[in-house]
């Protein structure tokens, strides 16, 4: 954007008045004024200069506001320049529909106030500033294309060329026109051809990019050996539009190892180059939202009446939905040009887990949905990989949710799906009770800039990314992701990603252990603990089950449950403990009782019975652990 650049606004009214009071009230602005009296005027000026925002009288004769604003729609040169509507009448739902549907993005109405006036005029002047400065660093990146010593090539599905970059005209020797609509495999040696076509068939929407080393003939008599990072373009619906060609000249490299490896170097810092290029791009767009948004909270600190203050709270939440979007198109070109790296660490995922939906916690609140975390005893709580990513997936997935949901309930449920060797498959199930969505969107939803019915973007908002984003990031960390859905009811999402578990301290060689437990959910849940731990066990439901295997096996260890119908824990503590007396060649159990009394009358009873300690239900494994350490059953 050129430092001379003043940005223009269009006032379109029937009264003279009107139009002299608009530009009175926004003089402070530093802007240009162009004026019209109706409908065709302001059409005819739409079509020769660029404006950065419009604000258009409704009542007007001949051609009302809805009628022009549809009309400018249609000229390319003003196609998304904000419309504000100015209005002393037909502000119903009904109209203030109807001029959103012409293209109007807000309403003023008559007679209007002036702070609301120039705040908003404000916003949308800063918006202007980011789409120019956004347009300028298109050019630019246009040039770094053109100026780049790589040979760049894109093609039509049939491998017809439709663009070649300075760099390749020049190895040609040959203008555009002469390349224009030739196959460009007909360059390739003609031994390397069938490499590259079965290489581009095997690409796919979810695996567009391929790299591989051929040759290249650049003139009749030159041969030159290149390094080419082919990726297969696709449109919104997943059809193949072409085929992008980037080539490197490693010709020398093949010669000398030393020098390949120099090249790899060079390689290396281009793709830096790159990604801090996209860093800074990333910085210079968020730094005018970030002053945008500070003057909006200086702004909610001033003397506003309800309706402003309703006014400035609607530009806060498009101008933070908008950060999001800047946040959300960084992400995806990060991960376009392969620079999300993945970690692998050792990190808490239940404490991971409760922070998120503490940190969503508000937000679901804000929505009058209750937001609930269930984590199966089966998943482990020390688990290596990504906590960051892991949480981003999350994050985005609750988010929509919640989103989409009101009054309702959003659930995130966490599970073992399986286990193998080291690694736990461990499945993450997101269910809501909001809007769903009909099944002809389903096959979009995970493309970047899909939101499925254009209608419920308008209203949720958002940048058609995040799904995409969870599901690329979902896939690097070796995952997979699926959703199903219902109008009405509400949707339900799940991935699964596999980690290494951390490795549990096992009890002794040939060490049997007998749950005694009358009550099935105990039973499930003691032996869930267990079973986390790798450690087997049998179950008695009641203290005569109990003796009758004890006497027959002899276990290292029993965790007997105090009152149970049949025989309870005291007298079937007893009873083994007078059978190990009258067999005194046969190995002492360890007696641990699971009680939910604590007193100091119920801990000398279990002593004096002949147990050796006690657990208080509920009990964690931590607690057992320590007991089995005490009486050297682990180490």
């Amino acid at each position: 954007m050129s430092a001379n650049y003043t940005p223009a606004i269009l006032l379109v009214d029937d009264n003279e008045d009107n139009l002299l009071t608009l530009e009175g009230n926004l003089r402070n602005l530093k802007v240009r004024f162009f004026s019209a009296q109706n409908g065709r005027e302001a059409i005819e000026m739409v079509k020769l200069h660029d404006f950065a925002l419009i604000i258009l009288d409704i009542q007007m004769p001949e051609m009302n506001g809805y009628e022009t604003a549809e009309a400018i729609r249609q000229i390319q040169r003003n196609k998304h320049t904000p419309i504000i509507f100015l209005t002393a009448v037909y502000f119903d739902h009904v109209s203030v529909y109807k001029g959103y549907q012409a293209g109007a993005v807000d309403y003023i109405t008559k007679p209007f106030n002036r702070e609301i006036l120039v705040t908003k005029a404000r916003v949308f002047l800063e918006l202007d500033k980011i789409r120019n400065e956004l347009s300028q660093s298109k050019k630019e990146f246009q040039s770094i294309v053109q100026d780049q010593t790589d040979l760049i090539v894109r093609t039509d599905e049939n491998n017809s060329i439709i663009f070649a970059n300075r760099a390749l005209l020049i190895a040609f020797t040959k203008t555009f026109d002469n390349l224009k609509g030739n196959n460009f495999l007909d360059w390739v040696s003609e031994k390397d051809r069938e490499k590259i076509v079965r290489a581009i068939e095997l690409l796919s929407p979810s695996n567009a990019i391929v790299k591989l080393h051929h040759s290249l003939n650049v003139l009749t008599n030159r041969q030159i050996f290149v390094s080419t990072i082919i990726r297969a373009l696709y449109d919104s619906n997943n059809e193949l539009t072409g085929f992008q060609y980037v080539m490197r000249d490693v010709s020398k490299e093949v010669e000398s190892r030393e020098e390949l490896i120099v090249a790899k170097k060079k390689a290396e810092d281009a793709t830096k180059s790159k990604s801090q290029f996209l860093a800074n791009m990333s910085h210079e767009i968020r730094t005018p939202m970030n002053s945008i948004l500070g003057m909006i909270d200086v702004l909610m600190q001033t003397n506003l009446d309800e309706d402003q203050l309703e006014d400035v709270e609607v530009i806060k939440y498009s101008a933070t939905n908008l950060l999001g979007i800047l946040n959300d198109i960084l992400d995806f070109s990060r991960i376009e040009s392969n620079q999300i790296q993945i970690q692998n660490i050792w990190f808490n995922l239940n404490d991971e887990l409760k922070k998120i939906t503490k940190l969503l916690e508000n937000k679901a609140n804000e929505k009058g949905n209750n937001l609930i975390l269930e984590i199966f005893p089966d998943v482990p709580q020390k688990v290596k990989g990504d906590p960051l990513r892991l949480g981003q997936i999350i994050i985005n997935l609750l988010n929509n949710a919640i989103k989409f949901t009101e009054n309702g309930t959003v659930k995130l449920a966490v599970e073992r799906d399986f286990s193998k060797e080291k690694t736990t498959q461990l499945k993450f199930t997101f269910t809501d009770t909001g809007i769903g969505m009909p099944e002809k969107i389903s096959a979009s939803l995970f493309n970047f800039y899909q939101q499925g019915d254009p209608s419920i973007a308008r209203e949720y908002g958002g940048s058609g990314l995040g799904l995409a984003i969870s599901k690329s990031l979902c896939e690097l960390m070796g995952g997979s992701i699926a959703f199903k859905s219902e109008v009405n009811k509400g949707s339900s999402f799940w991935f699964s990603i596999a980690f290494e578990e951390e490795e549990k301290t096992k009890i002794a060689e040939k060490t049997r252990i007998l749950v005694v437990e009358d009550n099935l959910l105990n039973q499930k849940i003691v032996g869930a603990t267990l079973q986390k731990n790798n450690l087997g066990f049998d179950i008695a439901s009641n203290g005569k089950i109990a003796v009758e295997k004890a006497l027959e096996n002899n276990y290292r260890l029993i965790l007997m449950d105090i009152q149970m119908p049949v025989m309870d824990g005291y007298e079937a503590t007893r009873q083994i403990r007078e059978f190990e007396n009258n067999n005194p060649d046969r190995e002492k159990s360890f007696i641990i009782a699971l009680t939910a009394n604590a007193t100091k009358e119920d801990r000398e009873r279990c002593e004096k019975t002949g147990m050796n300690s006690y657990l208080t239900k509920p009990f964690k494994y931590a607690d057992l652990e320590g007991i089995l350490q005490k009486f050297d059953i682990i180490h």
